[in-house]
């Protein structure tokens, strides 16, 4: 898993172009310990997920088949990851 944006580039509400071979991907989960649940997910449209508003620093991006409005990210909805962007 990849991203072609530019870490200058990287914050809030910015798209994340993001690039992996693993199928089945609808949802990218951006994971730092700081929302609810420990994921933020976003819908993956065209191999771009949008950067979430509450989220700041380090924070490892995930792949997934799913987007649980729990915020949990689980082993069977992981298909690529994780990614370390950070956020400014």
């Amino acid at each position: 898993m990849t991203s072609t944006t530019a870490a200058s580039a990287i914050v809030a509400d910015a798209q994340l172009a993001v690039a992996s071979d693993a199928q089945g991907a609808t949802h990218c989960a951006f994971v730092n310990g700081g929302a609810p649940g420990g994921a933020v997910f976003v819908p993956l449209t065209g191999g771009n997920c949008q950067v979430p508003q509450i989220l700041k620093g380090d924070v490892f991006v995930f792949l997934a088949s799913a987007g649980p409005k729990t915020g949990v990210l689980t082993d069977d909805i992981t298909v690529a990851g994780p990614m370390v962007v950070q956020i400014s």
